[in-house]
């Protein structure tokens, strides 16, 4: 198996649908998607409709499971110690992946077997798909990521199995802060990182930003306070490298794009386009 990709899942079964025809389309590769439900209400039926839309077959096999859990994280953990693809992702229900983008993951793994983490850029798209910023990536830095904000968007993280094998699996006493945790510890680990240089993937922007909220918040100051001394004095100089790597890579460059996503109660994917689509997110601009 080439790909495991994990999807925690809640009370989204409209988004749920989007994302599992997202990674069920996916061409050129094996892949198994694992979907960790927290005990949806009304899961078991939506389950037997997927199976029925998007069956299982050669290349492709989705486990559908429905337990208690202790939140996001755990679910996530639960799916990838049933893992058994090479190259490992959580993609959450709001999220989706674009066409081909899982064929264009494993060749960049396969050209570069030194390679631990690829990151891909993501389009912040609203309820109605429309784009409202493309967040392009670089290699987040150590000190940035434990004493500022993490600057990768985790639907566009991909990672080898190994790292699973190794116990890099989530802390699950994080609520919200958990993927910025687990990122240290790849980069404290060595690990081989690198942004893909393209866009792998969507992210809905449902309004609620709970990466914004109070919990958010009180994780972030929990995280910084677990970093050495001196990465936390020396914080606004990290924020200020860390913007002149973006710049200077091009993440700031508006393009235009063009991507497909599936909508709630449509068919088939629908094309989107945007002229000089922005790079900041508008409400997380301190975090550009």
């Amino acid at each position: 198996m080439d790909f495991t990709i994990i999807t925690p899942s809640f009370g989204q079964l409209d988004h749920l649908a989007c994302c599992i025809a997202s990674v069920a389309d996916q061409e050129g590769v094996e892949v198994e998607h694992i979907v960790q439900d927290g005990g949806t209400k009304g899961f078991a039926d939506f389950a037997v409709r997927m199976a029925q839309q998007w069956p299982n077959r050669s290349g492709y096999q989705r486990i559908m499971v429905s337990e208690q859990d202790g939140g996001m994280y755990d679910a996530i953990n639960r799916g990838l110690k049933r893992a058994k693809g090479k190259v490992c992702a959580y993609l959450n229900c709001d999220e989706q992946y674009l066409p081909g983008v899982l064929s264009m993951i494993w060749a960049s793994f396969q050209n570069n077997p030194s390679l631990d983490v690829v990151l891909g850029d993501v389009i912040i798209v609203g309820k109605d798909g429309e784009a409202i910023c493309h967040r392009k990536m670089v290699k987040p830095g150590l000190a940035h990521t434990w004493t500022c904000h993490f600057g990768a968007l985790t639907a566009g993280i991909f990672f080898r199995e190994k790292l699973v094998n190794e116990g890099l699996l989530f802390d699950t006493s994080y609520r919200v802060a958990s993927d910025a945790e687990w990122f240290v510890r790849v980069l404290q680990s060595g690990k081989k990182v690198q942004p893909l240089g393209k866009t792998t993937s969507t992210f809905m922007e449902s309004g609620e930003n709970l990466g914004l909220s109070s919990i958010a918040k009180e994780e972030r100051k929990r995280l910084d306070s677990s970093a050495p001394l001196y990465f936390r004095v020396l914080r606004p100089a990290w924020v200020l490298l860390h913007r002149a790597r973006r710049l200077w890579s091009g993440a700031h460059r508006s393009e235009d794009v063009t991507y497909e996503i599936y909508l709630r109660k449509e068919s088939g994917r629908k094309v989107f386009s945007a002229k000089r689509l922005r790079t900041t997110w508008p409400g997380r601009m301190l975090n550009f």
